[in-house]
C-alpha cells in the first residue's frame, strides 16, 4: 500500500517569497479592472511559487541547488515590477519631498554640494563600484556556498532576500527617481569621468530602466546587510566587503543616485533587518533554528 506523500518543507526564505508574492498579487488585483498586464505579473508569480513548492518536494541535488539560489530569478523578477506599480497605481513622484528633507537636514543641498567639485578620477572609480553592486553582491552569496553549511547559506540568502524585498516595498510606498533627474540638476556641473563613465551609466539606466528605487536606498541596506554576513564568513571576507560597502554608500551620494535621506533610511533599514531577523528565521524555520 503507498504511503501518502509528505508536505514539501518550506524554507524560511520559501516563506518570505511566498508572502511577497501574496502581497504583490494583492496589490496587482486593483489594477486587472483597466490593465490587463497586471494579469500576466499575477500568473508570473503564481508560477513562481508553483515551482517554488514543486522543487521542495524534490530531493534531487541538482534541484535542490537550484531551490538554493530561486533568489536570483524571483528577486529581480519583483524588482523590474516597482515602475509599473507606480504607474498602475497612480502614485506620485516624492522627489521633491526627499530634496526638501535633505535641504531641511543639512541647510545646503549635500548631493550637489558634494560633487560641486567633481574629480574625473574618483567620478569613473565611483562608477565602477557602483555598477559592481550586483555581481559584488553575488560574489558574496558564492564565497559563502563554498565557505559556509547550507543551513547557514539559506540564513544569510534570507536577511539580503528579505532587505531587497522591504526595500521594495519603501519604492512603491516612496517612488523617487533620484537627484539626477531633478529638473535643478542641470544648474549644476555634469558629471564627467575619464573612459567608461557614460558607458557604466548608460547600461545601468538600459538595464534598469525608468526605475523608481531611491527610498529607502537598497544599495546601501543590502551591502550593510552583507557586511553582516560577510562577518559570519571570516574576518577577511568581513573586511573586504567591508571596504566594498563603504565606496558603495558613497558612490550613491558623490554620482547623484540617491539623496541623503535614502542612504539614512537604507542604513536604518539594515539595522533593523539585522536586528530582527534571527528570531524571525528561527519561528519560520519550523523547529530547525539556526545554529
Amino acid at each position: 500500500m503507498a504511503t501518502p506523500q509528505s508536505a514539501p518543507r518550506l524554507w524560511p526564505i520559501d516563506k518570505l517569497f511566498i508572502s511577497y508574492a501574496a502581497l504583490a498579487v494583492c496589490l496587482l488585483a486593483f489594477t486587472t479592472l483597466h490593465d490587463l498586464f497586471a494579469l500576466l505579473l499575477i500568473l508570473g508569480h503564481v508560477a513562481a511559487i508553483g515551482l517554488l513548492l514543486l522543487l521542495a518536494r524534490s530531493t534531487s541535488p541538482i534541484v535542490i541547488f537550484l531551490r538554493h539560489w530561486f533568489l536570483a530569478v524571483y528577486v529581480p523578477f519583483c524588482y523590474k515590477q516597482v515602475p509599473y506599480f507606480v504607474s498602475a497605481l497612480k502614485l506620485r513622484a516624492v522627489d521633491v519631498t526627499l530634496a526638501h528633507w535633505d535641504l531641511a537636514m543639512w541647510k545646503v543641498d549635500p548631493v550637489f554640494w558634494l560633487s560641486s567639485m567633481p574629480n574625473r578620477f574618483l567620478v569613473e572609480f565611483l562608477q565602477v563600484v557602483y555598477t559592481m553592486f550586483i555581481p559584488g553582491t553575488l560574489l558574496l552569496g558564492i564565497v559563502l556556498w563554498v565557505r559556509r553549511p547550507r543551513q547557514e547559506f539559506r540564513y544569510g540568502t534570507f536577511v539580503i532576500a528579505a532587505t531587497f524585498l522591504i526595500s521594495y516595498l519603501g519604492y512603491i510606498l516612496m517612488p523617487a527617481r533620484g537627484p539626477r533627474f531633478m529638473d535643478y540638476a542641470s544648474l549644476h556641473p555634469p558629471l564627467k569621468g575619464l573612459w567608461m563613465f557614460q558607458t557604466f551609466q548608460g547600461a545601468l539606466d538600459g538595464l534598469e530602466g525608468a526605475q523608481y528605487d531611491c527610498f529607502p536606498s537598497g544599495h546601501v541596506a543590502v551591502v550593510l546587510v552583507g557586511c553582516y554576513v560577510a562577518r559570519r564568513i571570516s574576518s577577511p571576507v568581513f573586511y573586504v566587503f567591508s571596504a566594498f560597502a563603504v565606496l558603495i554608500t558613497f558612490s550613491t551620494i558623490y554620482l547623484r543616485y540617491h539623496y541623503v535621506i535614502d542612504v539614512i533610511a537604507g542604513m536604518v533599514l539594515a539595522i533593523a533587518v539585522i536586528v530582527a531577523a534571527p528570531s524571525i528565521y528561527r519561528r519560520l524555520d519550523s523547529g530547525n533554528p539556526l545554529a
